[in-house]
């Protein structure tokens, strides 16, 4: 019979998706950059391996080899013993012995990793592993909420909205100024240049009359503006540790909207349920994309204000004596 959820176990499991889906993601490199999928993937079967034997309560030696798992676990009849060999001898070529595997043995992997975990967590446990949400590994409490939503909006055929969510999310992470006063990222997350007002200033003091040359500076200052946000932006996600071509393709994706939705319900529904958010229909691979990236970036930004410390002699901001 299979063993009931717990939060723990969820948790734990919403470690392994995201592993996976890290592995598939990876896979969709060129190669050979894709064969470290083969990692990712070795790595989430080998976790669920793990917690299975802790919720069976299995005496399983922590030395114990990857396919000896089969043998071990006597709670639950694991299937995919062959398919999981191959990956396990696939990775071990390539992380041991360097050997890279071909693009057919990647492929076969992803779909030996997929078919493992459909048949084996419903064995397991009382619920398939693609109904659990990867926002439980979120550690800030507001994106992990807006990651949520944004798995039931999809679920319930809302694809725009759930987009709409995830974009919300993203600017959550980001959190334009939180970040510690004079470092690098305070200077590159600052609120715009406010170039336009400088174009408009500018039209104002010399723009009175019909004088081309005047209209022309003011049309270069805006394009100004526009390449500075996006630089703004560009360097933003650099210095965050992410890659730049999965940013730009989250962007072509969600909505586009520059300012921070409230806490309150009534602001939410405006924004879902504007024109420019329903018209967006985005495929299942397209919304696990983005739901991917947030979460991916979640744990980024969580690592680096783990290292965002005041130095030991300063006091911080606020408290007495501090700015002395």
């Amino acid at each position: 019979m299979a063993t009931a959820l717990d939060e723990q176990s969820v948790r734990r499991l919403a470690y392994i998706r995201m592993l996976y889906e890290q592995g598939v993601a990876q896979a969709k490199q060129p190669m050979p950059m894709g064969a470290s999928s083969l990692l990712s993937l070795h790595d989430s079967v080998e976790m669920f391996l793990v917690l299975t034997s802790d919720v069976l309560n299995e005496q399983v030696d922590r030395n114990t080899n990857f396919t000896d798992y089969w043998k071990k676990i006597k709670g639950v009849q694991l299937s995919g013993l062959h398919g999981m060999r191959r990956l396990n001898d696939a990775r071990n070529g390539l992380k041991h012995a360097g050997a890279m595997p071909p693009l057919e043995v990647v492929q076969q992997a992803l779909s030996d990793t997929f078919a493992f975990f459909d048949d084996n967590v419903p064995r397991v446990f009382s619920a398939p592993l693609w109904s659990v949400d990867t926002s439980h590994v979120i550690p800030q409490p507001r994106t992990r909420d807006f990651v949520r939503r944004a798995t039931q909006q999809f679920e319930n055929g809302d694809g725009g909205p759930a987009l709409a969510l995830l974009q919300c999310g993203l600017q959550e992470v980001l959190g334009y100024g939180r970040w510690p006063y004079g470092t690098l990222m305070t200077r590159i997350s600052a609120p715009r240049f406010g170039i336009s007002k400088l174009a408009q200033a500018f039209r104002g003091a010399f723009g009175r009359s019909h004088n081309n040359e005047v209209s022309d500076a003011a049309r270069e200052l805006e394009r100004l503006e526009q390449s500075v946000d996006a630089l703004q932006d560009g360097l933003l996600w650099i210095a965050m540790g992410g890659n730049l071509h999965h940013y730009a393709r989250f962007q072509s994706l969600v909505p586009q909207f520059h300012f921070r939705v409230g806490s309150d319900e009534a602001s939410m529904q405006t924004l879902l349920t504007h024109p420019s958010v329903t018209a967006c229909t985005p495929t299942r691979e397209e919304f696990e994309f983005c739901r991917q990236f947030v979460v991916t970036t979640a744990l980024r930004r969580a690592d680096i204000d783990a290292h965002n410390l005041p130095p030991s002699w300063e006091e911080p901001r606020g408290k007495p004596g501090a700015g002395a």
